[in-house]
Order: structure tokens, then sequence, then C-alpha cells
């Protein structure tokens, strides 16, 4: 039953970063209603596009997640080391607007949760198999 949880969450976090990636791809610096800044289009078309690819990573980690924690370790990687400097600029400047903080709580609270639940749940299936 963990398990099937723990793939529904994966499910649901995909497809918000799917969402928000295509999102982001399709409508570039229009999106973040920052039209007319090539460069700012630039960055968040590619910004957004790592966030489709790490939907995609945990939609493809769905089927055999208790096998997949090598990769789920790396995006949760990811996703918390570009958050840090996302927060220092929150810090150092103030909260620009409330999708940051819902990026930030998403980056730096529930895909460190995601993963340790997902360690959780290998540990669990590898004490199952030995016994």
């Amino acid at each position: 039953m963990e398990r099937k949880l723990l793939q529904i969450a994966f499910a649901i976090a995909g497809l918000v970063l799917v969402g928000f990636g295509l999102a982001g791809v399709f409508f570039g610096a229009n999106f973040m209603d920052l039209s007319g800044n090539v460069v700012m289009d630039s960055y968040i078309r590619f910004l957004k596009g790592m966030l489709l690819a790490i939907g995609l990573v945990y939609w493809s980690s769905i089927p055999d997640i208790e096998r997949h924690g090598e990769r789920i370790t790396l995006v949760t990687f990811i996703l918390v080391l570009g958050a840090v400097p996302r927060l220092m600029a929150v810090i150092g400047h103030g909260v620009p607007t409330n999708g940051i903080v819902i990026s930030l709580v998403g980056e730096l609270i529930f895909a460190p949760l995601l993963w340790l639940w997902q360690r959780h749940v290998s540990g669990v299936a590898q004490r199952s198999a030995l016994t």
C-alpha cells in the first residue's frame, strides 16, 4: 500500500513539473510576465525545460519506484541545489512573487520528502526480498 501511495505522489509531482515545464517551454518569458527580454526568455525556456525533464524522470521511475533510488537522488539533488541560489535571492532581495515561494517549498521541502519516502520504500522492499 505504501508503495502505491508513493507511486501516486510521484505521478502528481511529475504532473506538476511537466505542466509548469511545458508552459514555460512554450510561452517563455510571457509565461512569467517578462516579455520583451530575449535573454530572460532564453533562461526561462531552458530552466522550464529542465523542470520538464525532471518531471519525466519522476514519471519514468513510477513502475519500479523502489529500484530507482539513484535517479531520484540525482534529480532531488538538482532541485535542491538549484533552489539554494533562489533562496539566497529571496533572503537578499525579498520575495518577488508567490510563485517563487511555492517553488521553494516544492524544491526544498517536498522533493526531499519524496526522496526520503522512496528510500524508505526501497529499504522495505530490499528487506522483504531477503526474507
